[in-house]
């Protein structure tokens, strides 16, 4: 069936780029499939279990879609250019790795467990690359810390969310007491990348001379509350008897998730009344999906916390989990909405190559 999938998109593609269309994907092209893979996990398996198998097949050729025009990328010598050479831009390479965790994942729970070793190796391979990738990035960094500073945003935090995600989709392919033991030395590594990045975006907004948002929030700084609630799910499935340390990390979520998302209100109201509603929020960028993915993110972390622990806690988790699931929903709607018109455009007038 996948096979069959893949030389389908494999061949649309290929007629398309044939007609003159160039689609633009970027590096960031996978936040689409890891959010709608964790709104999956978080909101269509346990509120629209009917819509299960559908949403998952437009993940599957989502994934073939964007692997193929890398791979086009590749064969036409852009794919160092535009994916791996700016040392900013390239850490959303990460969304790559936590969209293949999270199709392991759903793999899993479709009882489709052939080759799932395989798969998980061949991701860890690309993580270890980019962990080596990011060291690089830093060592641009942190050796000219004046030109890159005010270039810094959320997306830094994929190095959390991947090597987080490695966690997850570990669980999902290795028996859970053997995986422990490097999960464990993951979560920390993991942890320790926010750490670094969490000090660098302070530092950025900081030492900041202009501080109106609408020029300088960015919407992966989203991905501050959502590393963190990764971060807590990892911790759920390694240590799920350490309540209070998960305690603990999903009250410091649901802390950042106010406060990022109190400063991200604010910013949407200065950018309609400088720009209005269409150029103000309505203009599609794919690093917009960073939303829908930490939204998700911290239900599923919200679901997976021990209720009945201490009553504060089940208060404020109890109605996150009736409104957040109608919000996800209502961001895919938006975003898909304007993903689309966005593809309309491009291929209004072909690209002459």
């Amino acid at each position: 069936m996948f096979i069959f999938l893949f030389i389908t998109i494999l061949i649309l593609a290929m007629i398309v780029k044939q007609l003159g269309y160039k689609p633009v994907i970027s590096t960031v092209a996978g936040a689409p499939l890891m959010s709608m893979g964790i709104a999956w996990k978080s909101v269509v398996s346990v509120y629209f279990p009917s819509a299960t198998s559908a949403v998952f097949y437009v993940i599957i050729l989502g994934a073939f879609w964007v692997l193929i025009h890398y791979l086009f990328d590749v064969l036409q010598k852009d794919f160092y250019l535009l994916h791996v050479q700016d040392p900013i831009s390239s850490f959303s390479i990460g969304t790559w790795i936590a969209s293949v965790s999270i199709i392991l994942i759903l793999l899993t729970d479709h009882h489709i467990t052939s080759s799932m070793e395989i798969l998980f190796y061949i991701n860890l391979m690309f993580w270890l690359i980019y962990i080596g990738l990011v060291i690089r990035n830093y060592l641009f960094i942190f050796t000219n810390l004046k030109k890159y500073i005010h270039q810094i945003h959320g997306g830094l935090l994929l190095t959390c969310v991947s090597t987080q995600s490695i966690v997850i989709s570990g669980y999902h392919v290795f028996d859970g007491a053997a995986w422990t033991v490097y999960a464990t030395s993951l979560i920390v590594m993991g942890s320790l990348f926010y750490a670094l990045n969490f000090l660098l975006i302070v530092f950025r907004y900081v030492s900041a001379s202009d501080k109106d948002l609408t020029v300088n929030w960015i919407n992966t700084n989203c991905i501050l509350h959502g590393a963190l609630s990764i971060t807590g799910v990892a911790l759920t499935f390694a240590h799920p008897a350490a309540i209070s340390l998960l305690y603990i990390v999903w009250i410091l979520s649901f802390v950042f998730f106010l406060i990022i998302e109190m400063i991200e209100i604010v910013w949407a109201v200065q950018r309609i009344r400088k720009l209005g509603w269409h150029q103000g929020i309505f203009v599609y960028s794919p690093t917009q999906w960073a939303r829908v993915f930490t939204f998700g993110m911290f239900l599923f972390f919200t679901e997976r916390i021990p209720t009945s622990q201490h009553p504060w806690i089940d208060v404020l988790a109890q109605p996150l989990q009736l409104f957040l699931p109608a919000v996800i929903v209502l961001l895919i709607v938006v975003e898909l909405m304007l993903m689309s018109l966005e593809m309309l455009k491009q291929y209004q007038v072909p690209t002459q190559l």
